[in-house]
């Protein structure tokens, strides 16, 4: 059988276009015939579409008032020594107790009642480090978010001392905060023990006498590498004595804001969406009447 050349294969590739650019065509001469005849048929049955769409916005706005307005905040952390997961961990812990209506756990997690556990409408833990370490790396300390939906404004001020104290009181965390400020302690004493030993010997090279400097077990003692020492080891105590009082568990970095406005429900969506289905009912029931009217 004799090979097609390349003429008739470029004849047969125009062909096959020919059959797609006229079925496109059909396709899109049936669509803009259809979208005419609903239009006309709006037209003609414009009062029932309209008083159906006007239906179904009274009942996205019935639906919107039944809502209870909440409001969001949040509030920016910044953790000690401890890894990031752990807290997400936590949050989510409280985040589906929330979402179960669990007021009870809740109310006992965070040392409220119920009653103001029944306020908090969603807890969501948010990342805010957006630095790309190894997964292998120990992220530590590294500040997240909170973000809160609570059904009073004026909750969110013992809502956040409740959160705060529901971080400091887990016992991993609580342990992992003695540990290292029992670390601080031991490194601040053995640094001023350091520096009374290197204020002894800048007192003993003072009290010397010579033409040259004094001798230490037979070591030279030389007073300004001695004060140089001594202002080093100082530093770092201070560096770590600052550490060691600003060292808890969770700080707060940025506190809740204190809101006026609900943010939610959103009336504008609920009204688009009433408005989105009593027009598509209406246009069901106009079909629905043309074809029987047809027949």
């Amino acid at each position: 059988m004799d090979k097609p050349s390349l003429r008739e294969e470029r004849v047969a590739d125009e062909i096959d276009l020919r059959i797609v650019f006229r079925k496109l065509g059909s396709f899109f001469r049936s669509a803009l015939h259809q979208i005419k005849s609903a239009f006309f048929l709006v037209l003609r049955w414009w009062f029932l579409v309209l008083a159906v769409t006007l239906l179904g916005i009274g009942v996205g706005y019935v639906l919107c008032s039944l809502k209870r307005p909440y409001y969001m905040a949040s509030i920016t952390l910044a953790p000690s020594k401890i890894r990031n997961e752990y807290f997400a961990d936590q949050v989510n812990r409280l985040s589906l107790l929330v979402n179960d209506a669990n007021h009870d756990v809740v109310a006992a997690d965070l040392h409220i009642t119920p009653q103001e556990a029944a306020k908090v409408k969603s807890v969501r833990y948010i990342s805010i480090d957006h630095v790309r370490v190894a997964q292998d790396s120990v992220m530590e300390g590294s500040p997240f978010r909170v973000d809160v939906e609570l059904y009073d404004n004026q909750y969110f001020a013992p809502f956040q001392e409740a959160l705060v104290g529901y971080f400091q009181r887990n016992p991993f965390f609580s342990r992992v905060t003695q540990v290292r400020q029992e670390q601080l302690r031991a490194m601040v004493a053995k640094l001023k023990q350091d520096i009374a030993s290197i204020d002894s010997m800048k007192q003993a090279a003072v009290n010397l006498r010579g033409p040259a400097h004094g001798f230490v077990y037979g070591e030279p003692l030389d007073p300004t590498n001695l004060y140089k020492q001594s202002a080093a080891l100082f530093e770092t105590q201070t560096g770590l004595e600052a550490e060691l009082r600003n060292l808890e568990t969770v700080q707060v970095v940025v506190g809740f804001a204190p809101l006026l406005h609900p943010s939610g429900p959103k009336l504008k969506w609920y009204l688009a969406l009433g408005t989105l289905f009593g027009f598509t009912l209406a246009l069901l029931l106009v079909l629905r009447l043309e074809s029987r009217r047809t027949k």
